[in-house]
């Protein structure tokens, strides 16, 4: 049976993609940090609806003792695994004016520093299969002032699939999923204004599921002909309306 590493997977996206791992015979190992109670649900949930083996690990992505003690940990306690998905991640809107030096390094250190901190020490771990990072489709021409912190951090991800793509060939493939807008607790409560207009820029007018990303994820796992590929899962945006 394959183990996946999931990062930030106690809840939303990552929970998602945990499940579905499981539901497709892994055993999973959920990082979290602040969640505990989410990431003993979660560990739960998944341990008596699937025949899996599912472990916690409590650890801050961006802290590099923490994050290199873990794999250690790891390496103790369960051995080699098969794939590592880099999904933490953090966003801290406001205006450019109001963004101070502590938002714009916190959340580089936890989306760009943290995906560089899990693969390089997953390597411990990970001796043949797959690494897939969470990046964001704000990486294009979408990008927005609020989110200028954000944006570099996910277009860094996607630098940072290129060259560890190169570097770990052939026995680790990494890969990348940019997805866009995507129904969660975070886009519930956003005005209706501008949520339609956001949609009226999409294709399939909607926004995504967590599931739909999942599955993606899940994909660039299972095939193994894939690699270097960054997989843009938006619904088919158009930036500039007309």
């Amino acid at each position: 049976m394959k183990t996946v590493f999931i990062s930030g997977a106690s809840r939303g996206l990552g929970a998602v993609i945990a499940k579905t791992f499981a539901s497709n015979n892994y055993n999973v190992i959920i990082n979290y940090n602040n969640s505990e109670h989410e990431a003993n649900d979660l560990k739960k949930f998944l341990e008596s609806n699937y025949k899996i083996k599912c472990f916690l690990y409590k650890c801050d992505v961006s802290n590099e003792f923490e994050v290199k003690d873990m794999f250690l940990k790891i390496k103790g306690e369960i051995g080699n695994i098969d794939c590592v998905i880099n999904n933490a991640g953090i966003s801290l809107d406001n205006s450019l004016i109001d963004k101070t030096y502590d938002e714009f390094m916190k959340v580089i250190s936890v989306n760009l520093l943290g995906t560089y901190l899990i693969s390089k020490y997953s390597l411990e771990v990970l001796k043949k299969g797959c690494i897939i990072n969470v990046s964001s489709n704000n990486i294009y021409e979408g990008s927005y002032i609020e989110s200028i912190d954000y944006d570099a951090s996910k277009a860094g991800v996607i630098s940072l699939t290129h060259s560890l793509a190169r570097f770990l060939a052939p026995n680790i493939r990494v890969n990348a999923v940019a997805p866009g807008w995507i129904l969660t607790d975070m886009t519930k409560d956003l005005d209706l204004n501008f949520k339609k207009y956001e949609e009226d820029k999409i294709l399939l007018k909607r926004f995504g599921k967590s599931e739909e990303i999942a599955d993606a994820v899940y994909f660039l796992a299972s095939n193994e002909y894939v690699n270097d590929c960054i997989l843009r899962i938006d619904g088919g945006i158009r930036w500039i309306l007309i």
